[in-house]
């Protein structure tokens, strides 16, 4: 038995609590204070600006009016929801980088707009309050006008990031792409909103050049709905397509049309298929076939690639279930070769892999075979996003329906294209997708190009930075491991490789650039090293569709050893277990791997190539020590609701004072709502946690704990763009963590978790689903922790379980 395994609060809606009133921070704050001529110059050419607009639009019956805020007027408080842009006045259809908000607005309601922009004052009165003193009190037309830095009318031309020549350069060679047209949210209410439906659908009525080079995306999926995909009769007669002839007159014909849509926000180009590498694998030998064995108590993985040709029978019951929407004269030889090689580290990692994957944790396989050879994609997917989300979403739903299927790998990266933002189109698309049928996409972050693979990782500090300086890869994740809402995952080098470091990031594994509201990669494993001299091991074996054993290097060999961890854990832990929990368990429990623990610095750099690090086996999760606490936390936190959860320091670990000392560690997982309208601002509500300890002498709890999922530390104040970036305010995984060796007065502790949405936002009424993983240690592995805190946890009416038992908890909205 184990000692200290992991406790699930059951009962957890008996911790919500009525939230303490908002009052949010800065507001009404005066940005012209003692500045009232500079003031009164920016607000007449704010004034200027909307009276060229309302003349630009005499004809027009909607105008989209970008409102840039100052840089320190992102906070919430400060945006011109309240008065200037009111919910009756404009409709906040969009947001591109930070602070950038556009709204639409009939021209009506913008001459309204100009004349509160007009009536601000120039003076500001002081008023006395009630306690008789007197205060400057600035008219919100006033603040809110001083906190805009300018307005303008939004351009979707602007918006390009690509030239004319640059996009039919990238559609000519790259046939199986669009131009993306992605549009605005759908106006919340008014003639706006009628007439928004209306011109989607107007759009959508397709001339022979928009149904060759362009799609739709954004508000036209809700408006146009999908017709069911996998019914879609095969192609016949199909020829190979590797590239295209653009019309350039009718492209930018089509272009401009579209452009001049007040619906359209940007149109983009479409992220290409990555090519696959023609390199042959070594073979190590012939497999001799595995022990026959029975998988019916394993867990199923979906395999999202090019099909798998499985040559061992004594696992032939494995492959529990193909998608056969790929004809087999249509598929790639390569790509087939490498769904194999996938599905060999999933259901048979352990035979092939002894000494470093656990048996255990070996899973059964569902074929989803949906990628074809290049030159004939745009035959089964004609238009390329469209249809391909059409077929992956039902395809999901099927291998969920049909054998339980929640974790999915993704082996498979995209080229971005010239001028693409942040989150590609299959990235928001793969986010809606694990938000609405609850499962989890586990995607590996994509390999270097030849030509641009780094250096071994140095075991010297001063090295690493020289080497990271010294490299010509240009950063960013291969599409779409920026999905917010999934994981993606690195490569580390494997035990036993001759020059490669074990657990140092691969030479071939991309180092991420910052995403918005995400730390990304989240995990790593190991993927093979890369091979220097003939007769070097890449340290990872798997099986080709022959039945050879191989070895193998790339990050899509590294993400499947995620995806089991993930299937195995939610198959050890009974009953239906939110997603929120098995990433919350993964986050908390993952480790960089010692050589990249040997400095903070180091540690700094190693987060951008392997997130949070590797993860241990699933019985280590689970099981836990004598001298270890961990509890989860698991609800839903409601609107107007806050979470206090409280919680005694173990007496073994508490001074006769009630100081505390002892390792206190909080991973905070929350459902991510989305909404990829709003550019870099596409998280929509905000969980944050607090773990706070009582001091006596106030009666008041106040934190002890500090963030540790921030990209860097040690601000002592920090505006709300680094809140928004370096210090993850808006991200849906956060972690807490502090070693103490004498804290405090009191052993009485609280952790609190509360809710903040973005201006002009609500909670949703079911209100949003989140898990909490508490740990406290004894870090000298000593003290007996987990029966003291279950003690003391029972003492004050706190039921606890085993969380593999899960079907006791009762979460009720």
């Amino acid at each position: 038995m184990p000692d200290g395994p992991i406790q699930v609060v059951l009962r957890p809606e008996s911790f919500r609590e009525d939230r303490a009133r908002q009052n949010g921070g800065g507001a009404r704050k005066d940005f012209y204070r003692d500045q009232d001529h500079e003031f009164s110059l920016h607000r007449d050419e704010i004034a200027r600006v909307i009276r060229v607009l309302i003349s630009k639009s005499a004809h027009s019956r909607r105008v989209n009016v970008t409102v840039l805020m100052r840089p320190d007027a992102l906070a919430k408080s400060h945006r011109p929801f309240q008065s200037l842009f009111r919910q009756t006045r404009a409709s906040h259809v969009g947001t591109d980088d930070y602070g950038e908000l556009i709204f639409a607005v009939t021209p009506a309601n913008l001459r309204k707009i100009l004349q509160l922009v007009e009536s601000a004052e120039t003076d500001v009165a002081w008023r006395v309050d009630t306690l008789g003193v007197q205060r400057y009190a600035p008219s919100p037309m006033r603040t809110e006008v001083g906190a805009i830095q300018n307005i303008r009318e939004w351009s979707p031309a602007d918006a390009r990031g690509f030239t004319l020549d640059e996009a039919e350069e990238w559609l000519s060679e790259n046939p199986s792409t669009r131009a993306e047209v992605e549009l605005f949210d759908i106006p919340a209410h008014g003639s706006l909103r009628d007439e928004a439906i209306e011109g989607i659908r107007q759009l959508a009525t397709r001339t022979p050049t928009f149904s060759s080079l362009f799609e739709l995306s954004g508000a036209a999926r809700a408006v146009l709905g999908a017709q069911p995909a996998l019914e879609r009769p095969r192609p016949q007669g199909v020829a190979a397509v590797r590239s295209r002839a653009i019309d350039s007159s009718a492209f930018r014909e089509e272009l401009a049309r579209l452009e001049a849509s007040a619906l359209v926000k940007r149109v983009a180009l479409g992220d290409a298929p990555a090519a696959v590498s023609d390199d042959t694998e070594p073979v190590i030998g012939q497999h001799q076939g595995s022990p026959r064995r029975d998988g019916a108590a394993r867990p199923v993985i979906g395999v999202i690639d090019g099909g798998i040709d499985w040559q061992d029978p004594g696992t032939a019951g494995w492959i529990v279930g193909h998608n056969d929407y790929i004809a087999p004269e249509h598929r790639s030889v390569r790509r087939v070769v490498h769904g194999t090689s996938i599905a060999s580290l999933i259901a048979i990692g352990a035979d092939l892999n002894p000494s470093l994957l656990d048996v255990a944790e070996d899973c059964r396989v569902y074929d989803l075979g949906l990628f074809p050879a290049e030159e004939y994609v745009a035959d089964y997917y004609p238009t390329p996003l469209e249809d391909f989300i059409d077929v992956l979403r039902e395809s999901v739903q099927r291998a969920k329906s049909e054998q339980g299927v929640r974790v999915f790998n993704l082996s498979y990266n995209f080229r971005r294209a010239p001028g693409s933002s942040f989150f590609s189109p299959i990235a928001r698309e793969l986010d809606q997708i694990a938000n609405d049928l609850d499962v989890i996409f586990v995607i590996s972050v994509g390999n270097l190009p030849e030509t641009e693979i780094r250096e071994e990782w140095p075991s010297a500090e001063g090295d690493v930075v020289a080497m990271i300086a010294r490299s010509r890869a240009r950063d960013g994740l291969g599409v779409p491991a920026e999905s917010i809402a999934n994981v993606s995952v690195g490569a580390t080098n494997p035990p036993g490789m001759a020059t490669g470091i074990e657990g140092a990031p691969t030479r071939y594994t991309r180092r991420a650039s910052p995403v918005p509201s995400a730390l990304k990669p989240d995990f790593a494993a190991p993927g093979g090293g890369v091979r220097v001299n003939r007769g070097d091991s890449s340290g990872l074996r798997a099986l080709n569709s022959v039945g050879n054993i191989i070895e193998v290097e790339g990050t899509s060999f590294a993400s499947p050893l995620v995806a089991r961890y993930l299937a195995s854990l939610d198959e050890a832990i009974t009953g239906d277990v939110p997603r929120e929990v098995l990433l919350g368990l993964a986050t908390h429990h993952a480790q960089l791997p010692p050589v990249l623990r040997r400095s903070e610095t180091i540690a700094d750099l190693a987060t951008s190539f392997v997130g949070r690090g590797l993860l241990p086996s699933v019985s280590e999760t689970l099981d836990g020590a004598a001298h270890r606490m961990t509890i989860v936390l698991s609800d839903i936190i409601q609107p107007r609701k806050r979470v206090m959860f409280p919680f005694r320091w173990p007496d073994s670990l508490t001074s006769t004072d009630g100081k505390c000392r002892g390792t206190i560690k909080l991973t905070l997982v929350s459902q991510p709502k989305l909404n990829h309208a709003h550019g870099s601002e596409a998280v929509r509500i905000n969980l944050d946690g607090s773990l706070k300890q009582l001091d006596p002498r106030s009666g008041s709890f106040g934190s002890q704990v500090r963030p540790s999922h921030e990209f860097f530390s040690g601000y002592t104040y920090a505006n709300e763009r680094t809140l928004m970036t370096e210090l993850g305010k808006w991200f849906p995984i956060k972690s807490f963590e502090r070693t103490m060796r004498g804290v405090g007065r009191s052993s009485d502790w609280l952790l609190e978790i509360g809710y903040l949405t973005r201006a002009s936002e609500l909670l949703p009424e079911q209100g949003v689903r989140f898990a909490a993983i508490l740990t406290i240690e004894d870090p000298a592995g000593e003290a007996p922790v987990h029966d003291e805190m279950r003690a003391s946890l029972t003492t004050i009416g706190v039921a606890l379980n085993d969380l593999r038992a899960w079907t006791n908890v009762g979460v009720r909205t």
